[in-house]
């Protein structure tokens, strides 16, 4: 074999063995991933209250409350949960995801358990103007997920109105925190909802404060 025929061999050795492994690599970048995401929802605490407890709430008499407007901040208007990592640093996770978008979740929690807290009937914003609704609470939230440490923080300014809308019974921020383990997500997703059951506790116990101040129920 004259050497330019073994290396024209050599070369078409070569070749056909870069063409396997080429064709190996596309298969394996083009095969199918296995999808690791993991999916969370927000729980109203209501859902695990004792039976006494809401028994006991019910009794308050017929009233009803106007839920919202309800805002969250737009950085948490995406599927990834959000974890600030600093005070200026936010970091989203790569696999974990809200089943629901935060303010479906938030909105869906608050509204049962300030319905249980409060012992009342809830209607969520928007309300057709004929409904009747005896007082109306806004939420304007600055902060809401956990941070390194899995402190789960919910920060906002609430306010009640009357059964206009116009005029403000109350107004007040709170800044409420939850443990959690760091970097498992569930717990933070159970600790965030602890912190909406809380919010809905302060809620629901001013409500109940201006109720009695009020001495009758509104016409």
């Amino acid at each position: 074999m004259t050497s330019t025929r073994f290396f024209r061999l050599f070369l078409a050795v070569v070749l056909a063995a870069s063409l396997a492994g080429c064709s190996y690599l596309a298969k394996a970048i083009l095969a199918p991933q296995k999808d690791v995401s993991k999916f969370y929802l927000l729980t109203p605490t209501a859902d695990t209250a004792a039976p006494a407890t809401a028994s006991t709430q019910s009794t308050n008499g017929n009233f009803t409350i106007g839920l919202g407007p309800i805002k969250l901040p737009p950085y948490l208007d995406r599927p990834e949960v959000v974890t600030r990592m600093a005070p200026n640093r936010l970091e989203l996770s790569k696999e974990d995801r809200w089943g629901e978008s935060i303010q479906n979740g938030f909105t869906r929690a608050i509204e049962r358990d300030l319905a249980a807290q409060a012992g009342a009937a809830v209607i969520v914003f928007p309300w057709y103007s004929t409904v009747h609704i005896d007082m109306q609470v806004q939420i304007d939230v600055y902060r809401f997920e956990t941070d390194a440490q899995g402190t789960a923080t919910l920060s906002a300014k609430w306010t009640i109105m009357d059964s206009t809308g116009r005029n403000i019974l109350y107004t007040v921020e709170s800044n409420l925190t939850q443990p959690s383990k760091p970097g498992d997500n569930t717990e933070a997703a159970a600790a965030l909802s602890r912190t909406i059951g809380d919010l809905s506790g302060q809620i629901a116990n001013m409500l109940q404060q201006l109720r009695a101040h009020q001495g009758t129920h509104p016409a």
